[in-house]
């Protein structure tokens, strides 16, 4: 099991997306009613807030009034689970996370514990929109229900520690083992994409990892070289230089490395060959002017604390989000940024990570069982559908429940 937490700002989309995400499941919650709208539950919050205001932070308003926590075991430990078991997880979390001490590594009293048991919070179940694997969002005031300011020094580190503490007591595997297994296996996958490829590009690559269920995230020069890469599995990148041994799916040894799986076929010195502009070929004795190497653009998204994305789109198709994309009229929290972040993240098929986007922006909500790009779909049609869907998606969200 893995654990993160943070503090926000951003608490009233942080509780709406946790409530409101498509089949979220609330699985407790604390000093609130069950039955109340997302917003509701952060308002509730907030009048917590303002009733010890002239208390707490000296006077200040509280920024980050808002702990966002993810627990996130693996589909092993928690195969089988009913609500109930995904309730004890959290309650037995909860009270770790309070209990553990951090009072002199922050040299600060207020770190010695949290009180999230005697605070306003909910829990929510929500599932991985490829894997399927499940997880819990906790959204926690930072103000208790005396008035206590819970502490959000080395909040990160409070969290991992707790995480360790319930895999030790549950016989799981630690973070370190998890990323450790997790390295190797994709270090293995990358070597069988590799012997897959009739001859290496990065395209290829990309798409074979694909294949597998990994993204891919490119770092090119000036001059279109790749120069690093890492493997994206779900919310984690493992950099090429620890894949494998002797960094041999680095980009300067990735296609010798190809070469050697394939009989030790001759190679050039740069692996970027598809990058390379060739200005003629000979085909059956005539020459003919090489095809345009088609323009691929590259965006970093992140849509919260914990959730980044890399999406690679061809530039007509990211031409075509530019244009189809617009600020819903109903909606004075959207921004057409947003918008066509939500379309983007459509287009690379991250769904969890355009609803999350959508809102955000006071969208979202909307039943996307059965969304997808079809098998043999144009990718500028495909861009313009993600463009109209993403338009709906960021309207405001009316009749919200629970």
């Amino acid at each position: 099991m893995i654990a993160k937490a943070a503090t926000i700002s951003h608490g009233g989309n942080a509780v709406r997306y946790s409530v409101n995400k498509n089949k979220a499941e609330i699985v407790k919650v604390n000093f609130l009613p069950d039955d109340i709208s997302a917003e509701a539950m952060y308002q509730r919050m907030v009048l917590k807030q303002k009733e010890f205001a002239s208390t707490i932070n000296k006077g200040r308003p509280l920024k980050r009034n808002v702990i966002r926590m993810e627990i996130s075991p693996t589909k092993e430990e928690s195969a089988g689970w009913t609500l109930d078991d995904w309730a004890r997880l959290a309650n037995e979390y909860i009270q770790v996370f309070d209990s553990i001490d951090l009072s002199k590594k922050a040299k600060r009293a207020s770190a010695k514990s949290t009180n999230v048991r005697n605070s306003q919070y909910v829990v929510a179940l929500h599932h991985d929109a490829k894997s399927g694997i499940p997880h819990l969002h906790i959204d926690v005031n930072r103000v208790d229900m005396y008035g206590k300011v819970n502490d959000d020094h080395l909040i990160a580190e409070r969290a991992m520690s707790a995480a360790y503490i319930i895999n030790e007591r549950r016989g799981w595997e630690q973070p370190k083992d998890i990323y450790e297994r997790r390295r190797l296996e994709i270090a293995v996958t990358c070597m069988n994409v590799l012997r897959s490829l009739p001859e290496f590009s990065w395209a290829g690559y990309a798409a074979g990892l694909k294949e597998y269920g990994y993204g891919i995230h490119i770092q090119e020069d000036n001059n279109g070289n790749v120069r690093g890469y890492s493997v994206l599995s779900g919310n984690s990148a493992y950099k090429s230089s620890i894949l494998g041994k002797g960094r041999h799916l680095m980009p300067s040894k990735i296609k010798a490395t190809w070469a050697r799986l394939h009989g030790g076929q001759n190679i050039q010195a740069n692996p970027n060959v598809e990058q390379e502009k060739r200005t003629a070929t000979t085909l059956q004795g005539k020459t003919q002017a090489s095809p345009p190497i088609p323009v691929v653009k590259h965006y970093d998204i992140s849509t919260d604390e914990y959730h980044y994305y890399h999406v690679a789109i061809p530039e007509e198709a990211d031409e075509i989000i530019c244009k189809e994309c617009f600020v819903p009229d109903d909606n004075p929290f959207a921004t057409i940024e947003n918008v066509q972040k939500t379309a983007l993240l459509l287009f690379a098929e991250y769904l969890d990570g355009a609803m999350n986007m959508a809102a955000s922006s006071g969208g979202g909500g909307s039943d996307m069982s059965g969304w997808g790009k079809d098998k043999d779909e144009d990718e500028r049609e495909w861009a313009r559908r993600c463009a109209q869907m993403a338009n709906r998606l960021c309207k405001r969200r009316k009749g919200l429940r629970r």
